[in-house]
């Protein structure tokens, strides 16, 4: 009742009487943030001289707090308006970075979160904005994304080596379909820097467009998500004389919702990175690719809610040398809630890397390794995290 009051007074301030009637306002919001123990060791990389290790780091985490907005309106006819704007906050700190000190763009400005306005119909909705396009799970895995303050399947989207195609993308379009059978999908395109000169070159592309399809499916029980995305890449590289750089990324997961608030499920899939430039593993102009996959589970008992993750990702195929580019991750948590909207967690996470893979929890601004992440300079370095935390959705 307080949010519906709350939603009616702003739409009286900010909007005209005429349109009152048919609009509303919702705000919306999350607060989490945890006590952490945070390291990374065992680097492969170390020599007598040269420590590439994190020692433990004791901090306070603020993880994917945000404030949001959703404005709906009638427009007759089944067709409406619809604006969400949303921001992530550090409450921790009250800055925009993350846990390094390094530029968190998921924070701290408006709209930094998935912003977009749209009309739709029974013929579904077109969007414009700042979209998320094939990294999020949906309700295959929600454990780091909504649940605790970060879990293994952030690896997915940050696994050492090879790139995803694309995360949060500003200046995208999608269209996203009405809902048939259980089944319902979103095309996504983004003219991530359109060059008005020539469209391409001898030595790369001057124009860079990223294109995403998602495509969804929930029967009773069943639940299943499809995501394949690909980023052509603007580059004037003249050393890929094989080529420009495109990162093509795709995932397929299944669930099975086998009581309320409980599922297994899981995910695999498989990055290719064509033409890529050179560093600590590659030569430069090769094409090289990975497979990954992820298992999920999670039960609810009374209050209590129980989650556990492991991913794996394989060799990254197509380099000289392949050997040690693996790496592989546990995530065991768990929450009791104190009401609807509060919850208390526990969570452990590691990140057992190959003497040659970096993957780290890095999304969010997560990661303490210097930059936000760790690189190929503490390739080996297994990353583990204990935390205790606190979540309010509102």
């Amino acid at each position: 009742m307080q949010k519906k009051l709350l939603a009616l007074a702003v739409a009286g301030a900010l909007a005209p009487a005429a349109a009152m009637a048919q609009s509303t306002v919702e705000i919306y919001g999350r607060a989490n943030l945890s006590l952490d123990s945070w390291k990374a060791t065992g680097a492969s990389t170390n020599t007598p001289a040269v420590n590439n290790d994190f020692a433990r780091r004791t901090r306070i985490v603020d993880s994917g707090s945000r404030l949001g907005f959703r404005v709906n309106e009638g427009l007759g006819g089944g067709m409406r308006a619809f604006v969400v704007m949303e921001t992530g906050v550090n409450i921790d700190n009250g800055s925009t970075t993350g846990q390094s000190g390094a530029a968190n763009t998921s924070t701290g400005t408006w709209a930094s979160r998935d912003s977009y306005v749209g009309v739709g119909g029974g013929w579904g909705d077109v969007r414009l904005g700042r979209q998320s396009i094939w990294w999020a799970n949906g309700v295959i895995a929600q454990t780091g994304a909504n649940y605790i303050n970060t879990a293994v399947d952030g690896l997915i989207n940050s696994p050492s080596i090879t790139a995803i195609p694309v995360a949060r993308q500003s200046n995208v379009v999608s269209y996203n379909t009405p809902t048939f059978g259980g089944f319902n999908a979103s095309l996504s395109y983004s003219p991530t820097s359109e060059a008005s000169g020539a469209a391409s070159s001898a030595t790369g592309r001057t124009d860079g467009r990223i294109y995403g399809i998602t495509g969804r499916y929930t029967s009773g029980a069943l639940r299943a998500q499809f995501d394949w995305a690909k980023n052509e890449i603007q580059s004037s590289n003249p050393v890929l004389a094989t080529g420009t750089p495109e990162n093509t990324g795709m995932k397929l997961g299944l669930g099975w919702a086998y009581a309320p608030g409980s599922q297994v499920s899981g995910i695999i899939g498989r990055l290719e990175n064509d033409n890529v430039a050179a560093s600590a593993v590659t030569v430069g102009g090769e094409d090289i690719k990975r497979n990954f996959w992820l298992l999920n589970w999670e039960h609810m008992i009374g209050p209590w809610q129980l989650m556990a993750q492991y991913y794996q990702n394989a060799k990254v195929k197509g380099l000289v040398d392949d050997s040690n580019t693996r790496a592989k991750g546990i995530t065991l948590a768990g929450k009791y809630y104190l009401s609807k909207r509060t919850g208390v967690y526990v969570s452990y996470s590691t990140v057992r890397n190959e003497d040659r893979s970096w993957a780290d929890l890095s999304g969010g601004g997560f990661s303490s390794a210097t930059g936000g992440a760790l690189t190929s300079a503490a390739a080996g370095a297994d990353v583990k995290v204990w935390a205790v935390g606190v979540k309010h959705d509102f």
